[in-house]
């Protein structure tokens, strides 16, 4: 018996992983250099039934009768040149007839097509009845080219079986490292899909569970219902944003939390999830996907789509169903099963919550203390549009009223459409009040949208203008490094500029088209001018122009970064240390510390 032994090229081995671990025991190669790894790999693994043949064209079709025969997906392994092109007659019958065969295609890398290499053939794009998806694999040189190798290849073989099957395809590069470990191919992360009509697994009784709800139309009564009874059973923390639109148990407005936890706080480990059940679509709460990737929990993913959606790096499982019966199901199962929560995780959460809501300090005259004044005098029942990034931020740190419906384009999270999506949503629904919360370059980028003839006066314009793309220099950004290199052009300060530093161009714009225009440039202005802002009753549309500094805008959003006192006090200390002991102290006591 020859020894077990695999491939030490990465992309190769998380092939063969994954073919083993979703039952594709049949592969048919054929010869060559290139796919040396895969087929040296499964040639040593007696996991796997390997089959020789020469001719590509009758290899796809040798899969076409095993796969039929079988019910069982069939793998295709060959070479470079045009070893791949004979297997289209092949993957054309399995298409049409629903067969799931899995081409494995190496070649020379992507790097190479059209420079005049032998052998090198472009397969990035495939005719549309060959395969049911196509991946093309990346050579592997740090982890997160590992992840999403992984990503494909299982979204690849979970395709080859999935809505009645069919073919795919799997374009594997090679560097030619046709070295060989010995033992059997390390295991890589495997993704299962469960539709309906499937058994679902158990979810465990003793996890710490977070569900995240991305950006969410409002939830009818009974999946909100759901959601709730799936919270209480399990004790689970259910992190929103605005966007979300769930007001069920559980409920956490995540973004102040998740902005002040670090791994050095003390709340970390008690905070920390085991498992995060992801729902919804793109979420521009930053923190709160940000912390959920950082905790590198399994994750679990609930949609109709039963797309592959990997947002936090930990994805082990995707349920192709709506999240009412998923729910449902699973409260079901914790009753059955005598799940009783202990009801320590969610209050854990909801006091770490409350114990930074204490410490908000005075924030200067800025969007975030808009937000802070504005958000519990929103009427109810009001829709409420945010632009994208500063705008959505802000208003995530403090809650509204439930009734109110949230909206975002987080879709696509360009600066573009901020005013017209509002203005869609108003038209559609006339007799409710529609509030946008916008900053200035988003403003001026849409505002000929206001000029609309069929514009209504149920739209509130708050408009937070402080002459910058404040995105790109708040203390977390990237752009706030340059220390005011950025301005200019990363910010475009200054771009909208009336000739007279005293006039407004929003104003002048707004007032031709009828709207009613107001103005604030401090917190005493903003204070009386709001309650006529927020008036249900008007002949017009209104505008309130919030006049702000980059300074100012800059310094609330760090200081609601900066909460947890005893994780800042850490920090201090630690940073106090570094600048008075030298380096080489330093990476020796780290070096005795990790000894111990």
């Amino acid at each position: 018996m020859q020894a077990i032994k695999h491939a030490h090229e990465r992309n190769a081995r998380i092939v063969v992983s994954l073919l083993k671990q979703h039952g594709v025991k049949n592969i048919i190669v054929s010869p060559g250099s290139t796919n040396l790894p895969v087929v040296v790999s499964v040639q040593h693994d007696p996991y796997f039934h390997v089959y020789s043949c020469v001719d590509e064209r009758s290899a796809a079709y040798m899969a076409c009768g095993m796969a039929a025969t079988t019910g069982e997906p069939v793998a295709l392994s060959c070479t470079g040149a045009t070893a791949s092109r004979n297997y289209l007659p092949g993957l054309t019958e399995a298409y049409y007839r629903k067969l799931p065969v899995i081409a494995i295609t190496s070649f020379n890398g992507d790097w190479n097509i059209g420079q005049l290499l032998p052998q090198t053939l472009d397969r990035r794009i495939v005719q549309n009845d060959v395969a049911l998806v196509s991946v093309d694999l990346p050579v592997i040189k740090d982890e997160t080219d590992a992840l999403y190798c992984n990503r494909l290849v299982n979204q690849a073989i979970l395709e080859s079986i999935r809505h009645g099957g069919g073919p795919v395809h799997i374009n594997l590069p090679t560097v030619y490292d046709n070295t060989m470990d010995p033992g059997p191919v390390p295991v890589s992360r495997c993704i299962r899909r469960y539709m309906p009509s499937d058994p679902f697994p158990e979810i465990g009784s003793h996890r710490n569970i977070v569900i995240h709800i991305g950006a969410h139309i409002r939830f009818s009564k009974e999946a909100e219902q759901s959601i709730s009874d799936f919270a209480d059973r399990y004790d689970a923390v259910v992190l929103c944003d605005h966007t979300s639109n769930y007001h069920g148990h559980n409920r956490l407005l995540g973004t102040l939390t998740t902005d002040n936890l670090h791994s050095g706080s003390a709340q970390w480990d008690a905070l920390k999830p085991d498992l995060v059940i992801s729902t919804g679509e793109i979420s521009g709460d930053y923190p709160t996907t940000n912390y959920l990737k950082a905790v590198h929990a399994e994750t679990w993913r609930v949609s109709l789509d039963g797309e592959l959606r990997d947002r936090f790096d930990g994805l082990t499982k995707v349920f192709e169903c709506d999240t009412e019966e998923f729910f449902k199901r699973y409260a079901a199962f914790g009753e059955q099963n005598g799940n009783t929560p202990v009801n320590r995780y969610f209050a854990q959460w909801e006091q770490y919550d409350e114990s930074l809501r204490r410490s908000l300090p005075d924030l200067p005259y800025s969007g975030r203390w808009i937000a802070e004044q504005t958000a519990k005098q929103i009427p109810e029942k009001s829709i409420m549009h945010f632009a994208i990034l500063n705008a959505l931020r802000s208003w995530n740190y403090f809650e509204l009223n439930p009734s109110i419906r949230c909206y975002c384009n987080t879709g696509g999270f360009g600066i573009d459409g901020a005013l017209s999506t509002t203005f869609g949503s108003a038209l559609a629904e006339p007799n409710t009040l529609h509030f946008v919360v916008i900053g200035d370059l988003a403003f001026f980028y849409d505002m000929n949208s206001l000029g609309n003839r069929d514009m209504m006066a149920n739209i509130r314009i708050l408009l937070v203008n402080n002459g910058i793309g404040d995105e790109m220099r708040m203390p977390y950004s990237t752009g706030f490094r340059l220390h005011g290199e950025e301005l200019p052009y990363v910010c475009a300060q200054g771009h909208y500029r009336a000739q007279n530093a005293f006039d407004s161009l929003a104003k002048a714009w707004c007032e031709a088209l009828g709207f009613k225009y107001m103005s604030a440039s401090s917190k005493q202005e903003y204070l009386e001018r709001l309650p006529e802002f927020l008036t249900t009753q008007s002949d017009s549309p209104i505008i309130l122009e919030c006049h702000t500094t980059p300074d100012d805008d800059s310094r609330a959003g760090g200081a609601l970064q900066l909460l947890d006192q005893d994780y800042v006090n850490k920090k201090k200390l630690k940073d106090a240390i570094k600048n008075v002991v030298p380096d080489s102290m330093l990476r020796t006591a780290k070096t005795i510390l990790s000894r111990k």
